[in-house]
């Protein structure tokens, strides 16, 4: 220690305490990886994040026909909180959304009208199969 030093040096049982400290902690972090990295952990995020997908392009696509209904104002990335581990893939996105109000009749009445085209059309085809 020089004259200019004024914090003492750490003794070897401190040493030794930070170090344990710091195994602690990196086996903590190292599990965490380890259960994030597990296949079925994996396969579930997938899962999650194509289901999350699919919900935001079917409501987008229930918009654009009905018309009405919901309208996307903003996505964005939800950033992970600081000192959290981010497994790549994991980010999310947070879509707002915006109602137009009601819809008028006249969009009800060809809703309707296209889903009873397509449901005698289903029923046709089914009849015209068990026929064969």
């Amino acid at each position: 220690m020089t004259a200019g030093d004024t914090a003492p040096r750490q003794t070897a049982a401190e040493v030794q305490a930070e170090i344990e400290r710091e195994q602690r902690r990196l086996a903590e972090t190292l599990d965490e990886l380890g259960v994030q990295a597990r296949p079925a952990n994996i396969a579930r995020r997938q899962v999650d994040k194509v289901k999350e997908r699919g919900t935001r392009l079917l409501d987008e696509a229930r918009a654009l026909v009905v018309g009405g209904g919901a309208v996307r104002v903003e996505s964005h990335l939800v950033h992970p909180e600081e000192g959290s581990i981010v497994v790549k893939g994991d980010d999310k996105v947070v879509t707002t959304y915006q109602s137009r109000g009601q819809l008028p009749p006249e969009a009800l009445i060809l809703a309707a009208g296209v889903g009873a085209v397509i449901a005698v059309g289903v029923v046709a085809w089914a009849v015209r199969r068990k026929r064969k």
